[in-house]
């Protein structure tokens, strides 16, 4: 039984959250439901390295999520800064912004962000103007590897070869791997990003390892030759240099963060976390082993996904309709990420833990959330697509207030936008600015392909 009407996928058919809780306990979903939201107001608090906590005023946070609408130059534009004006004010209590590119070839596009000692002022006054509305900035720092695309660089910057990615793109076999002298290089700029970051006024610095970009590409390079990959301890090589980079030039209570991938949810020898038995099913053991190193070296909070949007998007956003028809009833992935994040969190409860796929839930996401936190699965919600669509998402789901008529409604019109790498948005709930985008260069390229 499909939670939508076949002949409309936009249309959710729960009515209740009484309803969605009876659908959740006949088909046997391990999925949380808490009709009292009061969890997601609940104060959270965040380790320090120097041993303190940082207090947030609740439990809902921003995901970051790419506007592709920087200046040429990484600095924010007026669209950006409109953006995190909408994400501060949410009434979310730590927006988590966006990739910063460390180094201008590892960019996705000429409109990625990236962090210089000219623009530094820029990200200062953004910084500053979110935190009028008392919230936790998160920097995400990156290297984009195998998807960087940009005028600096005439070709991706690959660290390892997948042939499931590749069989998209046969052309990428051609393309040679990066070598070991030019990954040598990258943890001091990723630490000198981060100290412009901290100076600018963010709380934490995100060593990103998701999705496939560089990092997390390198924990799943089995098949790469040298010392960084193979070994898990060759494969984790340059997370851990990059985070001890980091680490050495900030302050003692500036919080140490990553967006991981708990599994890239890819046949191994290509994904990190799978089992070698059962293709794409995930396995937690190298996971755990990570972030157990990662904690003994200062990380205390963590902003989990799993999969790749450039290769399995249904598995990190549930969706009704996208790319391709998945796989999966959406409700699995969104139970599968629940359950990763509880079986994690559990093992890690002095880590902030910030769980995914809520935005799929619509107008019933707070419940979800609330049993998510109630039964400790996980210690706050992110949303990502449902903060592009719903300017005061969080303030409205505290409240008990949450607006059907305003909520994402994963049609994943965003992530078309995004692959195009233009100024990204949500088309429906936001039409001043993206409709126009949408209509322009996403419907054209439909139209043109019938």
């Amino acid at each position: 039984m499909n939670a939508f009407d076949k002949k409309d996928s936009y249309t959710f058919s729960f009515t209740s959250p009484d309803q969605l809780r009876l659908y959740l306990e006949k088909n046997g979903y391990t999925i949380p439901f808490s009709k009292d939201i009061s969890y997601l107001g609940e104060k959270v608090s965040i380790r320090t390295p120097n041993g303190g906590c940082r207090t947030l005023k609740n439990a809902l946070a921003t995901h970051p999520m790419e506007g592709c609408d920087a200046q040429t130059d990484g600095s924010p534009s007026e669209l950006t800064r409109r953006r995190y004006a909408r994400f501060s004010g949410s009434g979310a209590a730590l927006v988590w912004g966006e990739a910063i590119s460390v180094t201008p070839e590892g960019r996705t596009s000429d409109h990625q962000m990236m962090l210089t000692e000219n623009n530094a002022p820029a990200f200062s006054r953004l910084v500053e103007d979110m935190k009028k509305n008392d919230v936790f900035v998160v920097a995400q720092l990156t290297h984009s590897g195998r998807f960087a695309k940009n005028s600096e660089t005439p070709h991706a910057l690959f660290a390892t070869r997948s042939l499931p990615l590749e069989s998209k793109r046969p052309q990428d076999l051609d393309v040679p791997t990066v070598t070991d002298d030019y990954l040598d290089s990258l943890p001091e700029k990723f630490a000198k990003a981060a100290k412009l970051a901290e100076n600018a006024g963010f709380d934490a610095i995100d060593v990103k390892a998701c999705h496939q970009y560089l990092l997390d590409e390198l924990l799943s390079a089995h098949t790469r030759e040298g010392k960084y990959g193979g070994s898990f301890e060759n494969r984790s090589r340059l997370m851990l240099d990059c985070l001890d980079a980091v680490r050495a030039v900030l302050r003692p209570e500036t919080v140490i963060a990553s967006r991981l991938s708990f599994s890239d949810m890819i046949e191994y020898p290509y994904g990190f976390a799978v089992s070698e038995e059962k293709p794409t099913t995930p396995d937690l053991t190298e996971t755990k082993k990570l972030l157990k190193i990662l904690q003994d070296r200062g990380l205390s909070l963590v902003n989990m996904t799993m999969g790749s949007p450039y290769f399995n998007p249904h598995i990190n956003r549930p969706y009704n309709r996208g790319s391709y028809e998945p796989p999966e009833h959406p409700l699995v992935g969104l139970e599968r990420m629940i359950e990763a994040s509880r079986e994690i969190q559990a093992e890690f409860p002095d880590i902030t833990l910030i769980g995914t796929g809520y935005s799929y839930m619509r107008e019933f996401a707070p419940y979800i959330a609330a049993g998510a936190l109630k039964e400790k699965a996980a210690s706050m919600i992110g949303f990502g697509r449902m903060a592009f669509a719903y300017d005061t998402f969080a303030k409205d789901m505290i409240e008990g207030k949450t607006d059907p008529r305003k909520v994402c409604i994963a049609c994943s019109k965003c992530a078309e936008i995004k692959r195009l790498s233009l100024h990204t948005g949500c088309p429906i709930r936001d039409q001043e600015i993206y409709l126009p985008i949408y209509r322009e260069h996403c419907m054209k390229r439909k139209d043109a392909s019938k």
